[in-house]
């Protein structure tokens, strides 16, 4: 019979040394250790090969050392009797078995304090068992055995690997102790290391029901809570059921996301990391509790950690020490750390722990000290009083958190706007600080792109300051901010009502109206106000852009024009920049210049194509400069800033993944317009990849009416066209085109018209495309930014056959970094010019790289129509993970999708995603080119 392959998930180099050892040729006999952490699958990998030699005649007996000396033995000794009356063995064997069997009735009721003469029994027994048949000894746990069975068990092993039969022990990580010696005696040792990630995340999908693939940032949110527990079978398992308890879990866009992503995860309760922190005792909850929040803490600083864990000096030092040998905390170079960062959030948990009563303890004990003039670092204090919340420190709490704010506010913006919240949220309205304070705060937020957490901050702060104004219908009392100060509000009012509205904070909109209402004092600008945020909110831009212009023209010439106001002066060029025309544009750019002799002037280019997709966050960016202090920030990675780019640089799968965390983040809160754009990009790689159905859920979670509709239509255009629809998306895309050009929206207008011109030649309706092409003209000659330029230089070489237009519009589009339109001018030049091969071997890779099988076969067919050798790669730039060998060879054994996720354990989605990334990495497009390389060594061997 042929022997089977292992169906342990990342375990077939330990299968294949343990199978081979057991099926050697010769008869000789082995002693194997097989190493790993608890959880790391001994037990898995040992029942699945136990059943595989028991199909083979093999025969297995077992015993496990966590057992007492007597029962361990006895469990023995009942296996080898159940083998003698099953098979009628010799007379030697029966009466060896005999003996033994005696000797433990003689010793019954005892403790067996010698346990030599009966082992002397079961190892001749267990001899002639292997003589006769091959025979495997599984002993597990024997780091586990009590010194005085040590020698007796070492014995045993000894005597069966005499015999010709096959010892496989298992041990922990443990070093040291009474199992040493079977580990010396051993002939090799197997460890179990960390699963590799590509096993994790087909484990992952396995375990959480096999209903989608993992999103990379779910395995990357595990990696971080679990640290070297990542690769750990048991934990992983474990913590995914109580993620799914808990119904952290959720399925978007086909893929198993983490809901919150933000918040922390946990260990299972019945982890054994706990069971080690609690055997330690009560104080060592705290004191790892306290490590977790702290991140890590030099050795020396012990006495703080006992007075912030409230356990007496000697006693932290003897916990500590102990949970560092136990590897529930380590050392390294004098700083202890919490590797497992999940084990702290379940200590949190369970006893109701937050990190706040750590940090306040901290401020509370650094204050002190400073008060009577001892030295602190005052930067320090200031983080654990951001941290301890609102009700820490006092009065000279709020003067450390402004004082040390000041300082930080240019070399470490992150931070310094944390100080600058922290200190607004412990003052009253009525204080004179306060305007000051709010401008500085709001100018950091606005420079770290944190528009999330500056609309949080309302909620707070905006009542604090309505309140300090006199009773609207009350007698009118006295102002409570100077003329300057009133001025920055007002600014702040206009700032905050952008920033609202990009969150989609439509119930608190009134705060900032009312706010700004209250420091201007004419009635005709609080009207023209409320005139501007209606047009806003109902998406006509060009109208508030008016609007706003002819309000605050005469406001701002009031001001001192020296005063570097927050957000008036950016908000209109803002604006310009997505919408208005070049002239327009070109005037308010010069405006704003005026206001601000000493700041560098924006890269125009760069500002009009970020306002021509509503990328706000790099528009603002570009206006007030990139204040980055390394940390990390929200707007860079996780927004539609962040989609936009990996959509331009061909990072479809970043892309992708952005979008659904920022979907997990907010299931239930009303969507910011950034949001919605979001979504639109996410649905045109669905739909550029083939995967329609999952195009179509993207765009239904975009609310009717959004005002960004071009770029919605130019989605739903493509998606009719790859479904074979052409003529109906030319049709329906140029009504839609007409509809939004007629509000006023010009957003995405150029990829839309861009689009339309591509497929009406393709159909031969060549005058529609002359007329679509005339529309693009002229929208680029009003606009002039480098997209419509790029549109209108490749829409005019499709055309009108200009093989120069269509070359320059490649190339400006190349040196601004966007990948899909390279694709997309690169299919039309292999289609036109008279040397395609170049273009079209450029198309293939962008598509290959974008994960588009639609695009892949576009480039396919116009290689064949043209007579030109499709690209192949010889094979991945990285080694196959076993999981992806594993499918090979059923792919090449003609398996099934279905059959294939039986074999692997995995889900058909899982198994799909897999072909997908094989057929990417390798450049074949078919099962059969696949197994062909596999059978013709272009593979590497499975």
């Amino acid at each position: 019979m042929a022997r089977e392959h292992s169906t342990i998930l990342g375990r077939d180099e330990q299968w294949a040394r343990l199978d081979d050892t057991v099926h050697a040729t010769g008869r000789a006999g082995a002693l194997l250790v097989l190493r790993g952490p608890t959880g790391s699958g001994k037990t898995a990998l040992i029942e699945a090969a136990t059943k595989n030699w028991l199909r083979h005649d093999v025969q297995v007996l077992s015993l496990s050392a966590t057992v007492p000396t007597p029962r361990m033995f006895d469990t023995l000794l009942e296996a080898v009797r159940r083998r003698v009356d099953d098979h009628r063995r010799a007379p030697e064997l029966l009466e060896t078995v005999a003996a033994a069997a005696q000797l433990r009735q003689h010793d019954a009721g005892s403790s067996l304090c010698n346990p030599l003469p009966l082992v002397h029994e079961l190892t001749r027994a267990l001899t002639q068992l292997a003589r006769g048949q091959r025979t495997v000894l599984v002993i597990e746990d024997i780091d586990h055995i009590a010194l005085e069975s040590a020698s007796a068990l070492a014995s045993l092993a000894h005597g069966v690997r005499a015999a010709g039969g096959v010892v496989l022990t298992t041990v922990g990580g443990t070093s040291w102790g009474a199992h040493q010696q079977l580990v010396n005696l051993a002939d090799s040792v197997l460890d179990l290391p960390p699963l590799p990630e590509d096993d994790v995340t087909a484990l992952l999908a396995r375990w959480s029901g096999g209903q989608a693939a993992v999103d990379p940032a779910t395995t990357a949110a595990l990696h971080a809570a679990l640290g070297p527990l990542f690769g750990n079978p048991r934990t992983l398992r474990s913590t995914v059921r109580a993620l799914r308890s808990e119904e952290r879990l959720v399925i978007i866009d086909e893929h198993l996301c983490l809901r919150p992503p933000e918040e922390p995860i946990a260990l299972a309760a019945d982890h054994e990391l706990l069971r080690r922190v609690h055997d330690c005792g009560p104080s060592a909850d705290r004191i790892v509790w306290t490590l977790a929040v702290l991140g890590e803490l030099d050795v020396n600083d012990l006495p703080v950690l006992a007075e912030t864990a409230d356990v007496e000096l000697h006693a932290c030092g003897r916990v500590l020490d102990r949970l560092v040998r136990d590897d529930v905390l380590r050392e390294t170079s004098g700083r202890v750390h919490l590797p497992v960062p999940a084990l702290g959030t379940a200590l949190a948990r369970e006893g109701s722990r937050t990190p706040r009563a750590v940090h306040e303890a901290l401020a509370r004990r650094m204050l002190a000290q400073n008060e009577r003039g001892g030295a602190v670092d005052r930067s320090t204090m200031a983080h654990h009083l951001v941290a301890a919340g609102p009700e820490a420190g006092g009065r000279r709490g709020v003067e450390v958190l402004i004082a040390e704010a000041d300082a930080a506010a240019r070399t470490a913006p992150t931070r310094a706007a944390e100080r600058y919240r922290a200190a607004v949220a412990r003052l009253p309205g009525s204080d004179r600080r306060l305007p000051r304070l709010l401008e500085a705060m709001t100018r950091l937020q606005l420079f770290q792109h944190r528009f999330r957490e500056l609309a949080d901050d309302l909620g707070t702060v905006l009542p604090a300051l309505l309140d300090a104004f006199p009773p609207e219908d009350g007698p009118e009392g006295p102002a409570p901010y100077g003329s300057d100060d009133a001025a920055t509000l007002a600014d702040l009012a206009i700032c905050w009502f952008l920033v609202q509205l990009h969150e989609g904070r439509i119930a608190e909109l009134h705060h900032a109206t009312r706010l700004f209402a209250l420091v201007t004092t004419r009635d005709e600008n609080t009207d023209a106000m409320r005139r501007f945020f209606s047009a806003l909110f109902r998406g006509r831009v060009r109208e508030a852009t008016t609007t706003l212009n002819t309000l605050f023209g005469p406001f701002s010439s009031e001001q001192d024009e020296t005063r570097a106001t927050t957000a008036l002066d950016a908000v209109l060029v803002l604006l310009n920049a997505a919408e208005g025309e070049h002239e327009e544009f070109r005037q308010t750019l010069a405006w704003w210049q005026r206001r601000h002799p000493k700041r560098h002037a924006p890269d125009t280019e760069q500002l009009r194509e970020a306002g021509s997709m509503l990328d706000h966050t790099t528009a603002l960016e570009l206006l007030l400069g990139n204040h980055h202090d390394g940390q990390s920030h929200h707007g860079r990675s996780r927004g539609y800033r962040g989609v936009l780019h990996h959509y331009h640089t061909g990072e479809w799968d970043t892309a992708l993944s952005t979008a659904r965390s920022l979907e997990a983040a907010r299931p239930h809160a009303r969507s910011s317009l950034a949001h919605h754009l979001t979504r639109v990009v996410a649905a045109e790689i669905c739909a550029a990849r083939g995967h329609f159905r999952r195009a179509e859920e993207w765009l239904a979670r975009i609310q009717h009416g959004f005002a960004c509709g071009h770029l919605v239509a130019w989605v739903r255009c493509g998606l009719r066209h790859r479904r074979g629809h052409t003529a109906a998306a030319v049709a329906d895309g140029w009504r839609d085109y007409q509809r939004h050009r007629d509000r006023g929206s010009t957003a995405g207008l150029e990829r839309l018209l861009e689009r339309l011109i591509d497929y009406s030649v393709r159909i031969g309706d060549r005058d529609g495309a002359e007329r679509m092409l005339e529309e693009l003209t002229t929208f680029e000659a009003r606009h002039r930014t480098s997209s419509a330029r790029e549109a209108a230089l490749i829409a005019g070489g499709m055309v009108r056959s200009d093989p120069t237009s269509l070359r320059e519009g490649i190339q400006l589009a190349r040196q601004r970094g966007d990948a899909p339109r390279v694709a997309h001018g690169c299919a039309a030049a292999g289609d036109l010019l008279d040397e395609p091969q170049p273009w079209l071997h450029e198309g293939y890779a962008l598509v290959k790289r974008f994960g588009s099988s639609y695009g892949r076969g576009l480039f396919s067919d116009l290689m064949r129509s043209r007579g030109i050798a499709l690209t192949r790669s010889r094979g991945p730039k990285e080694p196959l993970s076993s999981t992806e060998n594993r499918i090979i060879d059923l792919v090449s054994d003609g398996h099934t999708n279905r059959q294939i996720a039986m074999a692997v354990q995995a889900s058909e989605k899982t198994v799909e995603s897999h072909l997908t990334k094989l057929f990417a990495r390798t450049g074949y497009r078919s099962r059969v080119e696949l197994a062909t390389a596999r059978l013709e060594g272009r593979l590497p061997n499975g």
